[in-house]
């Protein structure tokens, strides 16, 4: 590496502790992104080009920076570190493996970090291991954000009480590269769900998350109107509002489906609240024009539809009582809280507009602009969705779940288990509130109906009749019982299967 090269002010260029980043001369850019991630984490480096002044003996200063002052060694391969047979990389490395073997087993010091997908060189660590044995940081493509806030992360762990928090590091991460939020979330999610002394940081992490959320919602000059243009025009834009909210919500989203699959029922608190948060900030009363005022319950529904089809698919049927079914809401038009899952649902963010779930679902599935989507639809190039905003819903929540259900045919089958669920569930939570002898006439039933009303009518399977059968079968040992679903009752679970059933069957005529 040459030491000639135009000086630029690392964090930290004194004797202190720091991170030393030891590269070939042609990977420079790459350090250069690298260093602003670490530099933005507040975390010291020293790397050749930043860290040696006019006239230093080069040699003795780095080999002083390796062994007295290294918290951590970070050495960057790429095809031209692999292609140099001589390098003062190979030297340092060098140094650093003789610094390592000194270290007790178990020691995080020294971290390959890869500019591209070619293997980490096998050197000899001692004791049977080789530098390919570490784990390694992928620093290019789209693993990029997610691996280097877990680099950062780690680090701050090695740093102790410099360490950031998780949602400072997710902010330095995406301030320092063009970072996707949703990979970050959940890959840092992952991570410290593992670790029970990082749970604070966590909570710290979704508490950021729910903040961005809900200052959007709550926002009165976002709903002001009016909506100018033609009709085309109104409908566009409100389309955009909705595609806005999702895109705010994602991330949590992304962090909600790792927990919901992976946290135990007593870790899941902050998801739980933070679904409510969103439910209730929506249903604050506000002035404005009515279709942006409905349609702050977008993150609610996303919210809750994630943490259904999570549990349902994982079978984790104590995590979904707890993220859905305990929890109470304030509703603007009661006067006392209702059950999360009958305060919001799939048609809540849309009211009786035709037009704006359509354009979004079009514009999911086919790929177009909103308004390109809108004209193919009412100029009938595009045919009706019989359910649009689930068709919208499966679209944009497919990403989230591509881990857990890579398969799109297990994809498809299990929204619909999902969907049913989440209609079983919050027609039981309403029928034991409601006073004995309630006609169907002072209630007009769930609303989580969707894809697996058209799909059950064209063969794709039946997730009614597949619970009515496994309780049948099971009884009181049906695993959501067992969980505390339909409060453990049988015969409540069987009563919430009848009249979904029965609402389920309405709701396909007025369709077909």
């Amino acid at each position: 590496m040459s030491v000639r090269s135009h000086r630029i002010r690392s964090v930290s260029e004194s004797v202190g502790k720091h991170v030393f980043v030891s590269y070939v001369r042609e990977d420079s850019a790459q350090v250069d992104q690298l260093c602003a991630i670490l530099e933005a984490s507040r975390i010291p480096y020293w790397r050749d080009r930043t860290s040696l002044g006019p006239g230093d003996a080069w040699k003795a200063k780095i080999r002083d920076a390796i062994r007295e002052g290294s918290l951590v060694f970070l050495a960057c391969f790429s095809e031209f570190s692999r292609a140099k047979l001589k390098s003062h990389m190979n030297e340092e490395l060098t140094l650093a493996v003789e610094e390592y073997r000194k270290m007790p087993p178990g020691r995080t010091w020294l971290i390959p970090v890869r500019f591209d997908d070619g293997d980490v060189p096998e050197w000899d660590l001692g004791a049977g291991r080789v530098l390919s044995d570490l784990n390694y940081v992928d620093l290019f493509g789209s693993a990029m954000a997610p691996q280097a806030a877990s680099l950062v992360t780690t680090i701050h762990g090695v740093m102790g009480e410099k360490q950031l928090g998780a949602a400072q590091t997710l902010e330095a991460v995406e301030h320092a590269v063009a970072s996707d939020r949703i990979e970050v979330l959940k890959r840092l999610t992952k991570e410290m769900l593992l670790d029970p002394q990082r749970r604070i940081q966590l909570d710290d992490l979704v508490g950021q998350e729910v903040q961005r959320v809900i200052l959007t919602i709550s926002d009165s000059v976002r709903v002001e109107g009016p909506l100018e243009g033609s009709g085309a025009d109104q409908i566009v834009r409100v389309a955009e509002s909705a595609q806005e909210l999702w895109s705010l919500a994602a991330p949590f989203c992304a962090s909600l489906q790792v927990a919901a699959r992976w946290a135990s029922p007593d870790a899941l608190g902050p998801w739980a609240m933070s679904i409510k948060s969103f439910v209730e900030a929506a249903n604050r009363s506000t002035a404005g024009i009515t279709a942006l005022i409905e349609q702050r319950r977008l993150p609610g529904m996303v919210a809750a539809m994630t943490a259904g089809l999570a549990c349902v698919a994982n079978a984790k049927w104590e995590n979904l009582r707890v993220l859905l079914t305990e929890q109470m809401v304030k509703d603007r038009y009661q006067p006392t809280r209702l059950p999360l899952l009958e305060a919001t649902d799939p048609y809540a963010p849309f009211g009786s507009a035709e037009l704006v779930p359509h354009t979004l679902a079009h514009s999911a599935v086919d790929g177009l602009g909103l308004r390109d989507a809108l004209e193919d639809f009412t100029e009938r190039r595009k045919g009706k969705y019989h359910t649009p905003v689930a068709e919208w819903l499966h679209h944009v929540l497919r990403p989230l779940f591509i881990d857990q259900l890579p398969q799109e045919d297990a994809y498809a089958a299990e929204f619909d288990r999902a969907e049913v669920m989440l209609g079983l569930l919050s027609t039981d939570l309403v029928l034991a509130r409601l006073p004995i002898g309630t006609t169907d006439r002072m209630w007009r039933g769930s609303r989580w109906f969707g894809r697996s009303m058209w799909r059950s009518k064209h063969s794709y399977g039946n997730p009614i009749d597949d619970f009515s059968q496994e309780l049948a079968a099971q009884g009181e040992m049906w695993a959501p019982l067992r969980a505390g679903l339909f409060g453990g009752s049988q015969d409540r679970a069987q009563a919430a299967i009848d009249k979904y059933r029965a609402d389920f069957s309405e709701w396909s005529r007025s369709i077909w």
